[in-house]
């Protein structure tokens, strides 16, 4: 049975509406908490690649990690930016969601 106000499921399609009725509120509080996320972990990947870089040895084994480290900072790096122009622009609610979504997308695939 389909949920009501559900315009989905009302037109007929399985997908889920673009953009979920959230409130501007609640969008510009998902936004900062994400941003306080991105902010922290990018802190946090900025150390370790510090003292990586800082040491004097280099174990093989954790060199992969690093890579990995590297990539994850560079996606969230740019997402930030992203983020950051978009909340500028005051841009409209489909494409604030949209951001929001890649920041889990980044998460996901990083996982």
């Amino acid at each position: 049975m389909a949920k009501r106000n559900d315009p989905a499921a009302e037109a007929g399609g399985s997908g889920r509406p673009e953009t979920p009725a959230y409130a501007a509120s609640d969008i510009e509080e998902m936004e900062r908490m994400t941003l306080e996320k991105a902010n922290r972990t990018l802190s946090a990947i900025e150390n370790a690649m510090a003292v990586w870089e800082s040491s004097e040895e280099k174990p093989e084994d954790l060199k992969p990690r690093i890579a990995r480290l590297r990539q994850i900072y560079e996606a969230l790096a740019n997402w930030e930016k992203k983020m950051l122009q978009s909340m500028a622009k005051k841009e409209d609610m489909d494409a604030r969601v949209s951001r929001l979504r890649e920041f889990s997308d980044i998460c996901y695939a990083y996982a």
